[in-house]
């Protein structure tokens, strides 16, 4: 029933709602051009910061011990190398070696120090309680190329460390926290960036654990560390789809409806005449109503009796609802009865409306074509009426009887 009218209530919308459209697409136009003028045409600029890494360092630790007294394992002589655990009873003397390794694509010559000490502290929770430091070794090495190494050697006794460590504790007495030992290697690298001296410092550690006849070595705290600059870099702004997409289909979208509403309202495309309203209301009306509706067709005796005419269908079915009776709509009209005692009460729909009716739409309004339910619908009208109103049905069977009887009998 609302395919014949969706057009009329689209115009009825837009001429109900102009200033509102007007406006929102005024809105959804503004708001493209600018994303539009914004993503496109001036997307701007931001300052950002830029890391770039000129050189690094890197360092690693290598140990070993010569087996230097008899045991029924290990032969005399025998140099056992990055071990974890080292005997002292068979090899208390550790070597080491730090190695600094220089390295960086196109970095110039530089100058790297080392010095390496063996430290003996007690330490607790963030604190430090005392701290034995004693010089090991230290070297330097200038013009050190890019992939280039400088080293640094160093000896322990195990034993003496574990001795050292006993000396502290009985001369300061029971201290609180941990003892730990570890050879700490201070480096130093001297360098350019970007042709300005450049200089970075770092410390690497290798710990050293006795306990009776053994001690552990390890595992060492190295890594690398980059020469770095920061650097302001003016980058140009980067805008996603919704905004170098969005803007465009927004703006566009916007100017396009504001140009066919434009065009509409000056040909007063939008406004409905009275009798297209009484249309739309007429189908609000009859989509509402449509269980208190019976379709069918009525004789013309129950047309011909006296009626009232009422000014919209609402009108006729609280009529009907309060006559406790149902509205008739006529199949052949269209007209709309309710049949009460004395009283016809009549509502003819729109001119428009029976127009769409005489063009196809009684045939999607899904009418009563049962001759059962014609005769129940007009024998209901007898009811109210308190008069026999025959059927056409009847009507035409009693035609044929006349029609019978006026015939002459055929000869013998």
């Amino acid at each position: 029933m609302g395919e014949g009218t969706r057009w009329l209530r689209a115009r009825a919308i837009v001429s109900s709602w102009l200033p509102v459209l007007v406006a929102a697409l005024a809105v959804l136009a503004v708001a493209g051009g600018w994303a539009m003028y914004t993503a496109h045409a001036v997307p701007g600029t931001t300052q950002e910061q830029s890391e770039r890494v000129h050189w690094t360092v890197s360092g690693e630790f290598q140990h070993g011990a010569d087996v230097t007294r008899e045991n029924p394992v290990f032969d005399v002589g025998t140099t056992l190398a990055n071990r974890s655990t080292y005997f002292t009873g068979a090899s208390p003397e550790l070597d080491g070696r730090y190695v600094a390794t220089y390295s960086g694509v196109g970095a110039p010559a530089a100058s790297i120090a080392l010095n390496a000490t063996l430290v003996v502290r007690a330490v607790g929770e963030n604190t430090v309680y005392w701290t034995d430091r004693t010089p090991l070794d230290e070297t330097s090495a200038d013009a050190v190329q890019s992939g280039e190494s400088a080293s640094v050697a160093f000896s322990l006794n195990a034993t003496r460390i574990a001795q050292r460590q006993s000396e502290i504790q009985d001369s300061l007495g029971q201290t609180p926290g941990d003892v730990e030992a570890f050879v700490a290697v201070d480096t130093a690298v001297d360098g350019t960036a970007d042709g300005q001296p450049a200089s970075l410092s770092l410390t690497h550690r290798l710990p050293v654990s006795v306990d009776g006849d053994t001690y552990t070595v390890g595992p060492a705290e190295t890594g690398s560390e980059p020469m770095t600059t920061t650097e302001t870099v003016t980058v140009t702004n980067d805008y996603g789809p919704l905004w170098t997409i969005g803007g465009p289909l927004l703006f566009l979208g916007g100017v396009g409806g504001l140009a066919v509403l434009g065009a509409g309202r000056s040909r007063d495309a939008f406004a409905l005449s009275p009798e297209e309203r009484d249309l739309l209301a007429f189908r609000d009306d009859r989509a509402e109503f449509d269980e208190w509706v019976v379709r069918a067709r009525l004789p013309e005796a129950v047309r011909d009796r006296p009626h009232a005419t009422a000014e919209s269908l609402s009108d006729v079915v609280d009529f009907a609802i309060d006559s406790d009776t149902a509205v008739v709509e006529d199949s052949e009209s269209g007209t709309f009865y309710v049949v009460a005692d004395q009283l016809l009460v009549v509502y003819e729909p729109p001119v428009l409306a029976r127009g769409h009716e005489t063009s196809g739409g009684v045939a999607g309004l899904g009418l009563l074509e049962s001759t059962d339910e014609q005769t129940d619908l007009v024998e209901t009208s007898q009811d109210a009426d308190g008069s026999v109103a025959e059927s056409e049905e009847t009507t035409d069977n009693s035609d044929d009887d006349a029609d019978r009887e006026e015939s002459p009998r055929p000869q013998d």
